[in-house]
């Protein structure tokens, strides 16, 4: 009994989850302040914290954090928080809670600066942080690929290539962002590896 509520508490309080959260939370106020749940003011997110390469040049450097819990609307937020929910729990169980930290910050700070000196467009989203947790599930799939098989290294390389691919064709999408977020993940995940 014991055993099984340590276990229900750990689900609850985990890093996901409270990842989740707190993006959860900056969306509400970020719709409150928007006053619409559906798009995003950009000078509210402006002031909250997105993006913005003029303003990093002007030494906002927090922007290079605190862009990664902002969202553009509504399903901006669903499709990255769901990403979250399924990626995350699998990188805390095979990496444990502070590496998932670690690697979900310094990959979304990685892709931040890709998308500071590759795009002068303002950015947000938790996406280069997903992509760095997709990174370090890639360098796992590599590892564990004799043993377990090919079929979880496809998946990932699956799920990879699709997000790109729709980086690619669908527009406003930062996929620098992404690809800095992808490379820091697994490189982080190769450091880290024990």
């Amino acid at each position: 009994r014991n055993r099984s509520r340590e276990e229900s508490y750990f689900k609850i309080f985990s890093v996901t989850n409270m990842l989740i959260l707190i993006n959860v939370i900056m969306f509400v106020i970020t719709a409150l302040l928007s006053k619409n749940i559906f798009i995003s003011d950009d000078n509210v997110l402006r002031i909250l914290g997105s993006k913005n390469n003029e303003l990093i040049r002007e030494g906002q450097y927090y922007r290079f954090l605190t862009c990664m819990f902002l969202h553009g609307g509504l399903v901006h937020i669903a499709c990255n928080m769901y990403s979250l929910y399924v990626v995350g729990p699998l990188v805390e169980k095979v990496y444990g809670r502070f590496k998932l930290i670690l690697i979900y910050f310094i990959s979304g700070i990685t892709g931040s600066i890709f998308s500071f000196l590759f795009s002068p467009y303002d950015s947000i989203g938790a996406s280069a942080a997903i992509f760095g947790l997709l990174g370090a599930l890639l360098i796992f799939s590599i590892k564990i690929k004799k043993t377990a098989g090919k079929s979880f290294f496809m998946n990932i390389i699956a799920v990879i290539f699709l997000n790109i691919f729709m980086g690619i064709t669908m527009p406003g999408i930062d996929n620098f962002a992404h690809m800095g977020g992808l490379l820091s993940g697994s490189i982080l995940s190769l450091a880290l590896w024990s």
